[in-house]
């Protein structure tokens, strides 16, 4: 183990004998990091926090800090942080807040400078935040999604897998998967082909997905009509069609549906 000498980790902590630690940071005594993982300069985990294997957490990082929620009142609640990740410079990770509840983040995630994850928001795999990108709590998103810097979203939305969200956009709704979607207000601007294709989903898929946007957003029917009518609407028998279905039925803000008009912003490509 390298710990530098100014600094402080409490004597509960439990570090793997391969963590690398850099100077005037400070780590809790209820941590747990994992093997190779690296923690740069000036960083603070204190809390219930756990981190897993070969992550690099670059300085002046926090992660669980108390979250910023009037609700807590310092019951016992956790961060807990997979592998492969890399924290870029003043992003911060919160603890949840409701007695045994967690913020979660997955794996091999790439959050750039000053990405703030709230209280109780669940973070998957493959995604890039980009800077400044701000989830509130409760947010979710999904695996392989891309988010521009200087995003907001709003508390309790969920962003589904491999969406794409333009910088400097504000999120007020829920975002389903497989989308591009920019602006403030925003709207769907597209289907995230290529993101598709890097995601090597298959071609037969991507055929079904593409006459699914058709479908969904580009019909003058609102969602719940089209919902009702999906068995005739939708005729593909593919695992990511019902992704897609499963989501905007488990939505619970509403879904972006409206695109943008005119032009190449409505262009599916």
């Amino acid at each position: 183990m390298s710990i530098h000498p100014t600094a402080i980790v409490a004597p509960g902590a439990k570090l793997h004998p391969t963590v690398r630690v850099g100077p005037f940071t400070v780590i809790g005594e209820n941590v747990e990091i994992g093997e190779n993982t690296i923690v740069g300069a000036s960083c603070h985990i204190d809390g219930y926090t756990t981190i897993g294997r070969d992550n690099v957490i670059h300085p002046s990082v926090i992660i669980g800090a108390p979250p910023q929620d009037l609700k807590f009142k310092g019951e016992q609640t956790f961060v807990k942080i997979g592998n492969g990740n890399h924290f870029r410079e003043f992003t911060t990770i919160h603890l949840a807040e409701g007695e045994g509840h967690s913020t979660i983040v997955g794996d091999n995630n790439l959050l750039m400078a000053y990405v703030h994850i709230a209280h109780n928001c669940k973070v998957g795999s493959n995604i890039i935040m980009s800077n400044c990108t701000t989830l509130a709590g409760h947010v979710e998103v999904g695996d392989r999604a891309v988010l521009g810097g200087f995003t907001g979203v709003h508390q309790f939305c969920k962003l589904g897998c491999m969406v794409m969200v333009g910088g400097m956009s504000k999120i007020v709704k829920d975002v389903p998967p497989f989308i591009k979607i920019d602006g403030n207000p925003a709207r769907v601007v597209g289907l995230n082909a290529v993101g598709l294709k890097r995601n090597n989903v298959p071609k037969e898929s991507i055929a079904a997905i593409r006459e699914l946007y058709r479908v969904f957003f580009r019909s003058e029917m609102n969602v719940s009509q089209v919902m009702a009518q999906w068995s005739e609407l939708v005729k593909a028998d593919d695992e990511y069609v019902t992704m897609f279905n499963e989501f905007v039925k488990n939505a619970r803000r509403g879904v972006y549906k409206r695109t943008r008009r005119g032009g190449a912003a409505n262009n599916d490509e």
